[in-house]
């Protein structure tokens, strides 16, 4: 099997950890709060307990790899992650559905960690395409994202609101099909690199200024992704508006391998990082400025194109700042950066759009964080 193959079935897995148990919350939203009779601040609280987990997911994630080596470890959390989405289809209760939700973001975590380590390392093999490699491992999210735009938003037109728990026990069943594919991508050879890491010491405090901003873009994006659906319904745009804007988010973002791989290629520091960090905040920023379908899908295009590359380009900064030992330590230490960030997000972000009983407030300050972060992450240099 041809790298290509070989990492496209691989980016299944984000797919199932991003596209599906994290983001699909999103469209799930205004039917959950509504059925639920929850607060933006609970609805913001499901998806922090969300990223609690994706943070405690990353930071035990190289122990499980070394324990279990990197395929199995990308393995075991893709049928977990697929347990706990059907779950969150059954189970009563906002504390239950808490719990699921934690559940999930630490075993989409370990595939996401897991998997960015073995396309890491098969990218390296291809020293003139592994921007491009790498970017299609990520650009998988973009596919689940896709996918959920498209059934998400009619299954709710055609069953009505209630029908979200039917929704999340679908999205499961979807989730154990990419599970599957994704098993066939991690031979046990790409673990050998993992299995010789254990002893070494990852020092994160080198690369500060690219974490810094890389808490900042998750606290804003994940604000992004959790309230926009919810800005837009209350704009009047009909549900098939929202499925195209989240479609379009998903489609756009399976093109940045394609677009930005040049940009991996020429730019040293977290420049590459900043910039796309950048166009994310002009994308976020578009609805601000018109609530008109058009300048919804722009927004979609833009920030899509660029979300899942600014990912990729943190696991590009690593393969060129950090040495193979390390890899897993380093993925670990920057995916709990971002968990770290979309677990303040959703929270602080819920808690402003409640207190001006404003969505447009909540959108805005998500815009002023991943400007924060890219502005922060221009001070970063390269170690080596």
């Amino acid at each position: 099997m041809n790298p290509f193959a070989k990492i496209s079935l691989l980016a299944l897995g984000p797919a199932l950890a991003l596209g599906i148990a994290r983001f699909a919350y999103g469209l799930l939203l205004p039917p959950m709060k509504m059925d639920l009779g929850i607060s933006y601040a609970q609805a913001g609280w499901l998806n922090t307990i969300n990223a609690v987990g994706y943070i405690l997911g990353a930071l035990t994630a190289a122990l499980v790899a070394r324990r279990l080596g990197t395929a199995r470890t990308y393995n075991f959390g893709a049928v977990f992650t697929v347990l706990t989405v059907l779950t969150l289809g059954v189970v009563q209760g906002f504390e239950a559905l808490s719990l699921f939700r934690l559940l999930s973001g630490v075993s989409g975590a370990w595939i996401f960690v897991a998997g960015g380590v073995i396309a890491a390392e098969a990218a390296a093999e291809y020293p003139g395409k592994s921007g491009v490699l790498i970017g299609v491992f990520y650009a998988g999210a973009g596919f689940g994202v896709a996918l959920t735009g498209l059934v998400v938003p009619q299954w709710l037109e055609h069953f009505g609101p209630s029908s979200w728990r039917d929704v999340w026990v679908l999205l499961g069943v979807l989730g154990a099909l990419f599970a599957v594919a994704g098993y066939t991508a991690t031979p046990p050879d790409w673990t050998r690199a993992e299995r010789s890491s254990a002893g070494t010491v990852y020092r994160p405090f080198r690369h500060k200024w690219i974490l810094g901003g890389y808490i900042a873009f998750g606290a804003g994006s994940i604000a992004y992704m959790t309230f926009i659906v919810a800005f837009l319904t209350s704009s009047g745009q009909p549900p098939w508006h929202i499925s195209a804007f989240w479609v379009s988010i998903g489609l756009s973002s399976m093109t940045a391998p394609w677009l930005w791989s040049r940009l991996f290629a020429r730019l040293r520091h977290a420049r590459a990082f900043a910039i796309l960090v950048g166009i994310s905040a002009a994308g976020a920023i578009i609805p601000l400025i018109s609530a008109s379908f058009p300048a919804a899908i722009a927004s979609a295009v833009v920030f899509g194109a660029v979300f899942f590359a600014v990912v990729a380009a943190t696991t590009d900064f690593i393969r060129r700042n950090v040495g193979i030992s390390n890899t897993t330590a380093a993925i670990g230490t920057f995916t709990a950066a971002f968990g770290t960030g979309q677990t303040l997000g959703p929270l602080v972000i819920g808690r402003i759009i409640d207190s001006y009983s404003s969505l447009t407030a909540g959108v805005a300050a998500g815009c002023a964080f991943i400007c924060l972060g890219s502005a922060l992450a221009l001070l970063q240099r390269d170690q080596k």
